[in-house]
């Protein structure tokens, strides 16, 4: 059927020429190893249909049993949780009291996962305490009777997710005593969640989480699972604080996968709904990830009214939809009543929604293993599938389909990020004292290098020394509270014309999406900033329906604060280290949805936002000006132009969005004499972004210089230069000499060359 369907749209003249490439990836076979196991649970897994164990599940659970702190990354479908239930379950077999808990990064995750768990138990014997199930779940969701009874009588294995870890169990602690003191083993599931901002968060809270293990007498083994990423082992290193053995070669069997990459003539929103409808049509169960919440609905109401014959087959998916609707369309899905489902990367993560034959992607995800991540979701009982990747006119989009080897020779990005981040430490380090107090010998923090972060935080009151010399508590009450772990910086509440709180901004997010007149989206509808209380933190919003969106206008000026290291190649000067960035918004431009035509400007008088960051900066020699200059190219607009793509190329080498990233050029740096372009983390502190790209910037700039080179636009458009995000409206810029920059920096790569 698949095959068949591949074949229809390549040979139809209208969809077949916006294909830029078709691949066929061959079926692998299955391999096995044996491994001894309990009895009950090996009946049980029996019954399930699973004989035999294929050889990364039996690598990983003999490393487990040998007391290892394991990571495993294995493609979707693979039988990851297997090689930390089993486990769990023996050591439940051999020991009734032992405890384990369990972490994912989103709720939803959970339920998918607890079910299968307490049927393996209820299986083999293990029942709840109480009115309890053997594993249950303790997270937002969990109503407050619930959760008293989970602490009461503390089931064998508890799910849960960061932030209640953070605020509910790390703050706590006290009540979950008999969980903590029998605590053997801890799964963190979808480790390439944790990536930075959020991940560095993570990190410290679990670093907190470990001390407090230590408190209760328990030292429990850590277990992660990962989508396919360049550096596994390190950044579940990087999150815990403790050594890890990876298990990446994978012995589940795959079935084969035709990959098609496309170029839309007609629109990629348009193209993605021909296709959708004619894989619902022709028997394919199909999935359409797309980029937005707003496209996401969008998509799923234009397919509605193309195809009214298929309504009741298909459903948009994504975050912002209450629990119950979203358990709603995964059993739908897993069913099979559903044959469609659009969705934002809510459903990438690993809920089983059964067995799925098509995957299109509204847009290249942004990174190879978000993509090979979405094309998990289908193929998944081992038959042909089929994944179709439309690009956007994105810079990003448009290098990928002119270069799928980057997607099918599988080089991963890494994950990064940033444990010892200092604007995070202030942070953390009072709720670490809060729940057991620091001391000199700390087993988990370095309090002898941390000591100036110290004597700060306690000449601020936010800590308080011992008086028995090397100690400290905390100086507030509840530290936690007060500590937002996917965001940095202090939050302001989105509010809407009911007080309703619909969202949270941090950072210089408050500024560039929530100055007044600022279109916000939520759930699919829009909203008109009023008023921005800086005093308050609140952005109040009132609803909206216009046919535009706005982009921020702002004037940057950067200051190096720390020069870390430095590269010299032949005469060029490279550099990382900390910066300051001061920014300020001055203005917005309306545009339309669809055209990105500008439809009016707009001044405002906005405070100065100043941050503290890690960046890399490249020093342009004045041979390079002066060449630049000869031929007749804008020197303003080359740096300007490079500096875009330069951006762009990123998330090529390291799991971040452009958003994630910020940049600023010059044609004259007063403190260096020369022109300047300088890339940063877009968060206080820095999060490891520039860091990760600074030690490949070879690799860097050779993807940057082909993207530009790969686009046929004669003057810069937002598949090359232009950014859709650009603080002054993408002016100026000089595409050809952003070309002659980056061919001289390859070149200065190039021992070859003169």
């Amino acid at each position: 059927m698949v095959k068949r369907f591949v074949e229809y749209i390549r040979s139809n003249p209208l969809i077949g020429s916006q294909i830029t490439s078709y691949h066929y990836i061959p079926p692998k076979e299955p391999l096995y190893a044996d491994l001894p196991i309990h009895k009950r649970l090996k009946e049980s897994l029996r019954q399930r249909g699973i004989e035999r164990l294929w050889s990364h599940q039996v690598e990983g659970i003999k490393l487990v049993r040998s007391g290892e702190n394991v990571v495993v990354m294995t493609p979707t479908a693979s039988g990851k949780t297997l090689i930390y239930n089993i486990p769990v379950i023996e050591s439940l077999l051999e020991d009734p009291s032992t405890k384990a808990l369990y972490i994912y990064p989103l709720k939803g995750l959970e339920q998918d996962q607890i079910r299968n768990l307490n049927e393996l138990l209820h299986d083999v014997g293990i029942e709840g305490v109480g009115k309890l199930s053997p594993a249950e779940v303790y997270d937002g969701d969990t109503t407050p009777y619930r959760r008293r009874k989970i602490r009461e009588w503390l089931p064998p294995v508890v799910f849960t997710n960061p932030d209640m870890l953070h605020l509910a169990i790390n703050a706590f602690h006290p009540k979950w005593e008999g969980f903590l003191r029998r605590l053997r083993f801890v799964v963190i599931d979808e480790i390439h969640a944790y990536r930075g901002v959020f991940g560095s968060n993570v990190s410290q809270v679990l670093r907190r989480f470990r001390r407090i293990c230590e408190r209760w007498g328990s030292h429990p083994q850590f277990i992660a699972s990962s989508a396919t990423i360049a550096n596994p082992d390190e950044l579940a290193g990087r999150l815990v604080g403790l050594p890890f053995r990876a298990v990446t070669k994978s012995g589940a069997p795959l079935g084969g996968r035709h990959f098609i990459f496309m170029n839309p003539i007609e629109g990629p929103y348009t193209l993605a709904i021909r296709l959708l409808i004619e894989a619902i049509r022709g028997g394919l169960k199909t999935i359409v990830f797309t980029k937005a919440r707003k496209v996401t609905e969008l998509i799923y109401r234009w397919c509605t009214r193309r195809a009214p014959d298929i309504v009741k087959e298909i459903s948009p998916y994504r975050a912002g939809f209450l629990p119950s609707e979203r358990r709603e369309i995964e059993k739908r899905l897993f069913s099979g009543e559903l044959s469609g489902v659009v969705s934002t990367s809510a459903l990438e993560l690993g809920i089983d929604v059964g067995g799925l034959d098509c995957c299109i992607l509204v847009g290249y995800p942004g990174s190879v293993s978000s993509t090979w991540q979405r094309a998990g979701r289908v193929g998944r009982h081992g038959e042909d599938s089929l994944v179709i990747l439309i690009a956007l006119k994105d810079a990003l989009d448009q290098y990928i389909v002119c270069h799928p080897e980057r997607v099918l020779q599988q080089s991963f990005e890494s994950v990064v990020i940033d444990p010892d981040n200092e604007v995070l430490l202030r942070k953390h380090l009072p709720c670490a004292a809060s729940e057991v107090y620091l001391r000199k010998d700390d087993s988990v923090y370095p309090v002898q290098r941390l000591r100036p972060l110290l004597n700060e935080l306690t000449k601020a009151g936010r800590l308080k020394k011992g008086k028995r010399g090397d100690i400290w508590f905390s100086g507030i009450k509840m530290p936690q509270r007060s500590v937002e772990i996917r965001g940095i910086g202090n939050l302001f509440r989105v509010i809407d014309e009911h007080g309703n709180t619909i969202g949270e901004l941090d950072g210089m997010r408050v500024y560039r999406e929530g100055h007044p007149g600022a279109i916000y989206l939520h759930r699919g509808r829009q909203f008109r900033v009023e008023e921005l209380l800086l005093e308050s933190r609140k952005i109040i919003v009132r609803e909206v329906d216009v046919n535009y969106y706005t982009q921020p206008l702002s004037v940057e000026e950067t200051e190096i604060l720390e020069q870390k290291d430095h590269l010299r190649v032949r005469q060029f000067n490279f550099y990382w280290g900390r910066l300051r960035i001061s920014q300020r918004i001055i203005g917005y431009e309306r545009r339309h949805i669809y055209t990105r035509k500008r439809l009016s400007r707009h001044l405002l008088e906005m405070p100065e936002y100043i941050f503290d960051t890690e960046g890399l900066w490249m020093v342009i020699p004045e041979e390079i000006k002066v060449e630049i200059c000869a031929r007749g190219l804008d020197l303003a607009g080359t740096v300007h132009a490079t500096e875009h793509v330069c951006i762009s190329a990123m998330p090529l080498f390291v799991l971040c969005e452009k958003m994630d990233i910020g940049g600023h050029s010059y044609t004259l740096f007063q403190s260096i004499g020369s022109p300047c372009i300088f890339i940063y983390d877009g968060y206080e502190g820095g999060v490891g972004y520039c860091r990760h790209v600074f030690q490949t910037l070879r690799e860097w700039l050779s993807a940057t210089h082909r993207m530009v080179e790969d686009c046929n636009c004669d003057g810069g458009c937002p598949s090359c230069v232009q950014d859709p995000q650009c603080g002054s409206g993408n002016q100026p810029l000089d595409k050809e000499g952003a070309k002659t920059l980056l061919s001289f920096l390859i070149s200065a790569f190039n021992p070859h060359s003169s």
